[in-house]
């Protein structure tokens, strides 16, 4: 701060020096010719101007500066946060990078249990779905079986009833009914007794 200060201070003295010189270099070439009144007026003018921006220079300059070497400080800051930041971010990508193998093959194992586990499940519903089915096999062949042997046995029932019927006409028909009846009083005395 104070080095700038300085240099600030300087370099008004630089300009006027170099006005000067300047002035000093055209006196020796022209030794001989006088200098005009409008030459004089161009150094002092010249001199004044150079007095002014140095005074501008020193009185705005260092805030200027300051301000930004502050800005420039603040995003040497922030950059080094970012740098920080992407440095985090890229050794998390290596590190995850680096156990990808591992968690590949753990997915893989995860995708292996859960599909046994899946498996599992269906065979079992498999199972319990082929067992009902039998079940209702098994149901349904024992009412068949019961229904087929009602209707047999009310079939024989009505063939032996007709059978029976025919030989009851048969025999009335062919004139046996004193014997029939004979039978008939021999059973009825028979179950009384």
């Amino acid at each position: 701060m104070v080095h700038r200060n300085r240099l600030f201070a300087a370099i008004p003295a630089m300009l006027l020096a170099a006005a000067l010189q300047l002035c000093a270099q055209e006196t020796r070439e022209q030794e001989t010719a006088a200098l005009d009144a409008v030459t004089r007026w161009k150094i002092v003018n010249t001199a004044i101007f150079a007095i002014l921006v140095g005074w501008f220079l020193w009185k705005y300059a260092p805030r200027f500066f300051n301000a930004r070497s502050a800005d420039i400080q603040k995003a040497i800051k922030d950059a080094t946060g970012l740098k920080l930041e992407a440095d985090y971010r890229y050794s998390e990508v290596d590190r995850k990078m680096a156990s990808l193998g591992e968690e590949v093959n753990r997915l893989r194992e995860q995708a292996r249990v859960e599909w046994e586990r899946e498996h599992e499940r269906l065979r079992h519903e498999a199972e319990m779905e082929i067992e009902h089915i039998h079940h209702n096999v098994a149901n349904e062949i024992e009412a068949f079986r019961l229904e087929g042997s009602q209707q047999l046995r009310q079939h024989t029932a009505r063939l032996s009833l007709e059978l029976a019927e025919r030989r009851l006409r048969d025999r009335f028909a062919a004139g046996e009914p004193a014997d029939l009846l004979q039978n008939f009083i021999h059973l009825v005395e028979k179950g009384k007794n």
